[in-house]
């Protein structure tokens, strides 16, 4: 998919936040379980800083506490000890590895970099995006929600393979905000247990 086939929205969109450097929301996401039935809802923060710089930071509940970093070469996801005197974990992988590609592709307004998607405006605000099978994970369709007049991107639903759902809202969102190395790196606390991949 190249620009000029986007519809003249998500080029607005898209022209908007690749201008800045940054990106920072405030996120909620919901999580269906198509097995169980089963609604979790988890909080906290999404940042980005181009070309591939990420930390999805939850932080409510407290019982889902996680971290996910990327520095562009290196992905952790960090778990925090529930109990005292318990270890955390951290995962190492490339980020090669990790495909959450998509999910960071739509939420930072690069919608040109999923490549093979078909789009499809369903309402002025909304619109449905299949991605080519085998380029995007599990991921079986997307959604997202914009406001048109402030050109924002307010809401990402990601449909997965075998029925999981999720819908991510995002609000007080930040274009250019200035984010540090520090944001985009991580040092494991001490008792935390590595896994390799």
């Amino acid at each position: 998919m190249f620009a000029a086939e986007l519809p003249k929205l998500l080029q607005e969109i898209e022209r908007k936040y690749t201008q800045k450097a940054t990106l920072e929301v405030e996120f909620v996401q919901e999580n269906t379980s198509a097995t169980f039935g089963k609604k979790t809802t988890t909080s906290g923060f999404i940042r980005i800083r181009r070309p591939n710089k990420v930390r999805w930071e939850t932080l409510k509940p407290s019982s889902d506490m996680n971290l996910m970093i990327s520095d562009g070469r290196k992905f952790w996801f960090y778990t925090p000890p529930f109990d005292e005197g318990e270890h955390g974990q951290v995962i190492e992988r490339k980020s090669a590895q990790v495909q959450s590609q998509l999910a960071q592709a739509l939420l930072s307004g690069s919608f040109s970099k999923a490549k093979g998607m078909s789009i499809k405006q369903e309402s002025e605000t909304r619109f449905t995006l299949v991605p080519k099978k085998g380029t995007a994970g599990t991921v079986r369709k997307a959604q997202i929600q914009v406001d048109a007049d402030q050109k924002l991107i307010t809401k990402v639903t990601l449909e997965n393979e075998g029925g999981n759902r999720s819908e991510i809202t995002l609000s007080n969102i930040e274009l250019g905000k200035p984010l540090g190395d520090e944001y985009f790196t991580f040092n494991p606390p001490p008792n935390t247990d590595r896994i390799k991949d």
